[in-house]
């Protein structure tokens, strides 16, 4: 096991959460990306559990750069944000998992437990995604409103609700209202 956070904070409690339980061997932990990929490399941890904003870099930069110096290596996105809009990146670049660092302990164990053994079966919180006013707009945007007509409805300004929808744009990884709505529909959004 292997914790990448640029907090030491949250490095030591993850130790400690890990220490007890003899199947874990953690091999270190990093707090940028450059000590990760030399530490990840030498080491070669079955699991990594990566943190989402890590100081320095992008996620998905991260993800791409721990898998090429550690392959086989189970990268766990680890985020007190789980609506960052790269994670959908990063898990298509390799992560296999996104965990909220609201997990209890217990939980957490089992995941980095299952991540080794390659039995993980976590869904991503697809409904933390979105913040409530982008799914308001979604629904909104899925009966065929213009923003015009949601911003008159929502009593918000049609530049506001542009920018609201164009970050739940980002955050589905769609280009258009079609595309939205139909991944929408995928990930019981709507």
């Amino acid at each position: 096991m292997f914790i990448v956070d640029d907090h030491p904070i949250v490095q030591h409690g993850v130790a400690k959460i890990l220490e007890g339980a003899p199947e874990f061997s953690l091999v270190g932990a990093a707090a940028t990306l450059q000590e990760a990929v030399a530490v990840a490399r030498h080491t070669r941890p079955t699991v990594i559990l990566l943190d989402v904003r890590l100081h320095g870099t992008d996620v998905l930069t991260a993800v791409t750069s721990i898998r090429l110096a550690t392959p086989t290596s189970q990268i766990l996105l680890f985020t007190a944000h789980p609506g960052h809009p790269d994670i959908t990146k990063a898990r298509r670049a390799g992560a296999i998992a996104t965990l909220p660092k609201e997990l209890p302990p217990a939980r957490l164990r089992e995941a980095m437990r299952a991540a080794g053994d390659g039995s993980l079966q976590v869904d991503e919180p697809t409904q933390d995604r979105l913040t409530p006013r982008q799914r308001e707009i979604l629904n909104r945007v899925a009966t065929g409103m213009t923003n015009a007509e949601i911003a008159d409805e929502l009593g918000l300004q049609t530049s506001t609700v542009k920018a609201y929808w164009q970050d739940a744009m980002q955050r589905l990884d769609v280009r258009n209202r079609a595309e939205a709505i139909v991944a929408a529909y995928r990930l019981n959004l709507l």
